[in-house]
């Protein structure tokens, strides 16, 4: 009998993998924990019928190579991707993903620069309409007597010369975390200080970087460090303490994105009854930054693709963009009418409607595409301006050398 023990636990691993592969059952992964509930609901109610999600998070960190790997082995269903056609390239060429074929007529259309590849197809579909802007503690900014939006560079002086001769640091930025200084910090300063035609113009190779309308980006950073506006430990901070300084009290506001306005974040579990004011940078522009946020993506190698193609067609429905808006507390890149109940959510909403820039550079195909890319420059030139290794003009100088140096779009215009 023991000889036909090893071929009987062969056959019982068999069994177990062809049914783990008919499973409806489709792993979601993500590196967001603020989805959880969203996915939870979704299998609870069964809205996708005869289909079960098995959410997964992972940490941000390793969340691309862990991905890689499930997709290698067929485990990753369905997932979700950073947003740009740069980030989209590693995944097409090597087949990992495939273009969306169902209606995205509905989706919001600057939700859909998420998921335009290099070959202006879409990929994926798009999950969330994100603002990015000044996060401000509005009861702390009550407190010291402040209640008026500033309207002028002017103004914003003023008000963080009052917080600063209170004792409250005025900005508090997250100058360590790299993700974040390329994506969120220096997005927002260009919405609020550069005419969005300009901006265009730098994306085409029209326009050029070391141009002075680009430069005040890094001009008014540096007046901010020098005038003792921003965070002492500003060239090493964590995006995480950042959150918490200010729902403690000790900064004021930061430069950050709306996610941050979700019931699971920091600032609600230092204080649950803080409340949010949104800032546009009082500049030129005067604008704030709008993007998709990413997009979810079938993995062309899952063993249950049938299944999870419909988990990712009911991501395109305004019953989805319902859910998302009541479990997750953000905007949903649907494009059709939701319901917003009245709160920080709507008030980001009518921004996104009012307010929204119009150029994206962290997700601009023709700046990213070489090596050194845009984001990868603006971020060490933002690093070594705060650190008092590099001036304005060296800052921008050292991201149109980069940029040249791989012959970019405007490389004939600018070298």
């Amino acid at each position: 009998m023991q000889r036909f023990l090893p071929l009987i636990l062969i056959l019982l691993c068999l069994s177990d993998t062809v049914r783990s592969e008919d499973s409806n059952t489709v792993s979601v992964y993500t590196w967001r924990r603020q989805d959880v509930a969203l996915w939870k609901e979704i299998d609870s109610q069964q809205v996708v019928p005869g289909v079960h999600i098995d959410v997964r998070v992972v940490t941000r960190d390793s969340y691309t190579s862990f991905l890689f790997l499930e997709l290698q082995s067929g485990r990753a269903d369905l997932f979700l991707w950073t947003p740009g056609a740069s980030s989209l390239q590693t995944l097409i060429e090597h087949k990992l993903i495939a273009p969306y074929e169902g209606d995205l007529s509905q989706m919001n259309p600057s939700a859909l620069m998420a998921g335009r590849g290099a070959d202006n197809r879409i990929y994926g579909v798009p999950f969330a309409i994100q603002l990015q802007s000044i996060m401000v503690n509005k009861k702390l900014l009550q407190k010291h007597n402040i209640h008026s939006v500033p309207m002028t560079l002017g103004e914003l002086t003023s008000v963080f010369e009052k917080l600063k001769s209170a004792g409250v640091t005025p900005m508090h930025l997250a100058g360590g975390t790299n993700w974040y200084v390329s994506q969120v910090l220096a997005e927002v300063l260009i919405a609020g200080l550069v005419d969005a035609s300009f901006t265009q113009g730098l994306m085409t190779g029209d326009n050029c970087f070391n141009d002075p309308q680009y430069r005040v980006v890094f001009d008014t950073l540096l007046s901010w460090k020098k005038a003792g506006y921003l965070n002492s430990d500003v060239t090493t901070g964590d995006y995480t303490v950042m959150s918490k300084a200010i729902a403690l009290g000790n900064s004021a506001m930061s430069i950050d994105g709306g996610w941050m306005a979700s019931p699971t974040s920091d600032f609600y579990k230092i204080d649950p009854s803080y409340q949010f004011d949104f800032w546009a940078l009082p500049g030129k522009s005067a604008k704030v930054y709008t993007h998709g946020d990413g997009t979810f993506q079938v993995g062309v190698t899952s063993k249950k693709l049938k299944a999870a193609k419909r988990v990712l067609d009911f991501t395109t429905t305004q019953k989805f963009a319902e859910m998302f808006v009541e479990y997750v507390n953000e905007l949903p890149a649907y494009g059709g009418a939701v319901s917003i109940k009245p709160g920080d959510l709507n008030t980001m909403a009518s921004l996104v409607v009012e307010k929204t820039y119009g150029a994206n550079m962290f997700a601009s195909y023709e700046l990213n595409k070489g090596t050194p890319s845009y984001n990868d420059l603006v971020l060490q030139a933002v690093q070594e301006l705060l650190k008092g290794k590099k001036t304005a003009q060296q800052a921008v100088e050292h991201v149109q050398q980069g940029l040249n140096s791989w012959r970019y779009v405007g490389y004939a215009n600018c070298r």
